[in-house]
């Protein structure tokens, strides 16, 4: 996976290139980058993750998960068939 850094550096080259200061250009585009594309909050408005936790919230919604599933049983459908001797 690609950091920030990175894909500046392909996304934007052709204005990292003809800038006067190639260095300040570089910095100003991968902050561009960060605000725009590099943070959960995007990536959970357009799908790609359920939710967004914030670290003082993380542990109770561990606890809750664990909870929810502590008394969880699996019901597998029954057999049709048994096994033929070969």
């Amino acid at each position: 996976m690609m950091g920030p850094d990175g894909a500046a550096n392909i996304i934007f080259k052709n204005d990292i290139d003809t800038a006067e200061d190639k260095a300040k250009a570089r910095a100003d585009k991968i902050a561009e980058y960060r605000g725009r594309f590099a943070t959960p909050y995007i990536a959970a408005a357009r799908g790609f993750v359920d939710d967004v936790i914030e670290p003082a919230a993380s542990r109770p919604m561990i606890v809750s998960a664990f909870e929810m599933l502590a008394g969880k049983r699996e019901a597998l459908p029954p057999k049709k068939h048994g096994n033929v001797p070969l």
